[in-house]
């Protein structure tokens, strides 16, 4: 009896409220003939005449009775019109809808992300170690979802629909273990759990493009005419190639198959801090301020302070920090140029190493330091310094260059020879670095390596001498300051051999009247160039060493020199003293000029520098360094002359590649800004031609950008100009774009859209737990329909019947209606 009353409860439940079982759909129908408006009117006409009936009631019933009787009376009539209905309960079976399982197995699921508290990672890898697991990398994460608590996710998915399991990378396929139908098309019904369990073990993430967006459209469009509830896809959204999730969303709406996106890894890329591109002198003197240029780049630091410092590896320092500097860590993937100078005490060949703080959870610590090897040398240059007569400059120049020692202190530094036109016969018996003549055979000449040129009569110097000093910086690479003066430098040299070495034009160039009172002091100060200016560097810092500047004191003559020449470089201005244009004078300027370089003083008063006790060492530091700057090339002779690079060795289709030619010997650097030619060669033989143009800070560096590569491999060398070895080369590839170590952090933002577009959800590692509650029912396909059942006869609207007839007839009597 019970059991055959919860039959017939559960019969009228599911009528009224139809319940919602896999395979399974339940519907109404009746028998009645007439059309539904004729209910209606039925239904009017007899709520109309039992109110009128009750309305018209003689006794002494109030309304409310009156109400409730008519209430009675009115259910009476529609229990009896819902069973002249004939309503039936019609029982169908149905086959479920399919729901899309894809999981992404491109290369990128392999990443690991760094979680910031261990609590949580420790948990993860705990529920891993249940499942069999090990590695927390995305991949297993998403096994971790589909298999922990005995595959309970995929149980849940099973009693619910067909699922067909995808993997999804460069093309969408049918997991390995899914049984297909035909031409490979994965067959109706499901795998049972266990399969479904071994089949998404068995995944391995190893396919070099992520075409998600194109995946996904396909087996959309292979869903056609099947009931599809969903596409539940396990990824972390990066698309490498072609259209992204968030592209195919709109598509998967108009199909009505929304999209539930649980997203893998972190939105983050992986924490790093990176050292790139340092650059160093492969050879400089003992003393001199040795300059380390590099790029600091981190992701996942933003705002952190760090430390970069400078070590030497080996050496009598070995191992300890030679200079340091605190940085604040910019915005993810924003680098910034730094320096740390050293100045070596001693002679020999090291290697130094930068290299910045390893933060916790820095994904690849091994990028964090760059090192470089240095040859110092500790030798004895010969310099030439030629003046017309023996002004100030002169005498404490002479001075301060005679007492620079090597450092073991055991001879000169720098061996002076002097030449004073102006002196006498005798004076050269007399001053031991006294040359009576300036000399006048070329190779002579050519065994200095920097010439100091004062104020010099041109009268005194034959034309082929002066052809001699030009060769002396064009062939030779020598190096050669000019001091300008009141009585002939360098305007008596306009149309000379030697006008061509001046790094201004010379046609406007004009001195201070000779009667002028010279009383308006002039500050020295350098431009921005000084950091690629190891003269100027008086200190270890830019900053120490601008202060030092704005310290020495001023100068009071110089001529003006508005017009530079082209390729000149203006390395310290007068700021109080500017051109027409009102741009400031230069006091200090370089120009390279053949193989050497030329340094112009438009003053002849440095020797106020050395005339104070606070700075006289920085008027020797000064010309110390100059001269050494000079002389570079003679610590490059024996050793390899250019060198070619790449930025990176490996780039994505698309992506620019920078090249950078780098002199050692500036002497070997072509004189034209343009004159560096490298060709490319890619592995199928096609060869292209690059131009690299040269660095506005550096006589040796030159620069220049390929683009639009094919995919390949290829070979780059310097085609010009000519070396007298082989020259130099460089290998790198490109590959097709983006590549799947591009993008490392997952792309949230686009899975948040396609969820959006297609009125699905998106779910993350957190919230995963949340993803039952949110699975669609899907439309259902009847393949069987049961028996239908009436309901019309139902004993329980009998019983009703009679209970309400009942309670009408027993209030009529107790109000004395009856």
């Amino acid at each position: 009896m019970m059991a055959l009353f919860r039959d017939i409860w559960k019969d009228i439940g599911d009528f009224f409220v139809p319940s919602v079982e896999p395979g399974f759909e339940v519907t109404r129908s009746h028998t009645w003939p007439w059309a539904p408006s004729v209910t209606v009117l039925l239904l009017v006409g007899s709520a109309a005449l039992v109110i009128f009936l009750y309305a018209r009631e003689r006794g002494s019933a109030g309304r409310a009775v009156k109400f409730l009787l008519a209430t009675f009376r009115l259910g009476l009539i529609g229990l009896l019109l819902f069973m002249m209905y004939g309503w039936l309960l019609n029982r169908h079976r149905t086959d479920l809808p399919d729901l899309l399982l894809m999981i992404d197995d491109s290369q990128s699921m392999t990443l690991e992300d760094v979680y910031e508290d261990p609590a949580r990672r420790d948990g993860l890898l705990r529920r891993l170690a249940r499942v069999g697991l090990e590695d927390l990398n995305r991949l297993n994460l998403a096994k971790l979802l589909l298999l922990e608590d005995d595959a309970r996710l995929l149980r849940t998915l099973q009693s619910r629909y067909h699922v067909k399991l995808y993997q999804l990378g460069g093309t969408a396929r049918p997991a390995a273990a899914s049984p297909s139908g035909p031409r490979g098309e994965p067959a109706l019904d499901s795998l049972p759990v266990d399969d479904l369990a071994s089949a998404v073990a068995a995944i391995e993430a190893d396919e070099t493009s992520s075409r998600l967006g194109r995946g996904l459209r396909e087996v959309l469009e292979s869903q056609r005419g099947r009931p599809t509830a969903a596409a539940l896809v396990l990824t972390d959204g990066v698309t490498t190639e072609g259209q992204t999730l968030g592209d195919v969303a709109e598509y998967a709406r108009r199909t009505g198959v929304p999209l539930l996106l649980v997203g893998l890894g972190s939105e983050h890329p992986p924490r790093d801090l990176r050292i790139s591109d340092l650059l160093v002198d492969q050879a400089v003197f003992v003393g001199d301020l040795l300059n380390f240029d590099f790029r600091l780049s981190g992701s996942g630091y933003e705002g952190r302070q760090v430390n970069v410092r400078l070590k030497e590896i080996d050496g009598p320092d070995n191992n300890q920090v030679l200079a340091e500097q605190s940085v604040r860590v910019g915005r993810d993937g924003e680098s910034q140029s730094l320096r740390l100078s050293h100045r070596p005490e001693v002679e020999g060949e090291f290697e130094y190493a930068v290299e910045v703080d390893i933060l916790e959870g820095d994904s690849n610590p091994e990028n964090n330091r760059q090192t470089r090897r240095v040859n110092v040398r500790d030798e004895t240059l010969r310099v030439l310094y030629v003046q017309d007569y023996p002004n100030y400059d002169f005498r404490f120049l002479k001075s301060a260059l005679g007492r620079v020692l090597t450092r073991d202190g055991q001879q000169q530094a720098i061996q002076l020879t002097t030449v004073l036109q102006e002196a006498d016969l005798e004076y050269a018996a007399i001053d031991a670095t006294a040359e009576r003549v300036f000399p006048v055979s070329r190779d002579e000449l050519f065994e200095y390596d920097v010439l100091i040129f004062g104020d010099v009569d041109p009268s005194l110097l034959s034309r082929s001498v002066q052809e001699n000093i030009a060769a002396f910086v064009e062939q030779r690479g020598g190096g050669m300051v000019v001091l300008a003066g009141p009585r002939h430098t360098p305007l008596a040299y306009r149309d000379t051999p030697l006008a061509r070495l001046m790094p201004i034009d010379l046609e406007t160039v004009s001195m201070p009247p000779a009667d002028a009172l010279l009383q308006q002091p002039i500050r020295v100060q350098p431009t921005r160039l000084i950091s690629a200016s190891p003269p100027l560097q008086l200190e270890q810092t830019i900053a120490d060493s601008m202060r030092i500047w704005r310290e020495l004191p001023p100068i009071y003559w110089m001529l003006d020199a508005p017009d530079l020449r082209p390729g000149a470089r203006v390395l310290a201005v007068a700021p109080t003293r500017t051109s027409v244009s009102g741009e400031e004078l230069p006091v200090i300027a370089m120009q390279f000029v053949g193989a050497g370089k030329v340094v112009l003083h438009t003053t002849d008063e440095s020797y106020r520098w050395a005339r104070h006790p606070q700075t006289e060492r920085y008027h020797a530091q000064y010309w110390t360094q100059l001269i050494r700057y000079l002389s570079r090339s003679k610590l490059l002779e024996g050793t390899r002359a250019v060198e070619l690079a790449t930025d990176r060795v490996e780039y994505r289709r698309g992506e620019t590649v920078r090249l950078r030619a780098r002199f050692f010997d500036d002497r070997l650097a072509p004189e034209a800004d343009d004159g560096v030619r490298v060709m490319l060669e890619h592995d199928s033989g096609t060869r292209r031609q690059i131009t690299l143009r040269r660095d506005a800070a550096s006589r040796g560096i030159f620069e220049g950008l390929a683009s639009n590569l094919a995919e390949g491999a290829y070979r780059a060398w310097v085609a010009a100009p000519t070396l007298p070895d082989t020259p130099p080369s460089q290998r790198f590839t490109v590959v097709a774009p983006p590549g799947e170590f591009a993008r490392l952090q997952m792309d949230a933002a686009d899975m948040q859209l396609a969820a959006e577009v297609s009125q699905g959800r998106f779910f993350t590692m957190e919230d995963a737990d949340e993803l039952t509650k949110h699975l669609p029912r899907g439309r259902q396909v009847r393949i069987d329909s049961l028996p239908p059942e009436p309901i019309w006869n139902s004993p329980l609207w009998a019983l009703l019947f009679v209970v309400l007839i009942t309670s009408e007839w027993l209030l009529r009597k107790r109000v004395g209606l009856v």
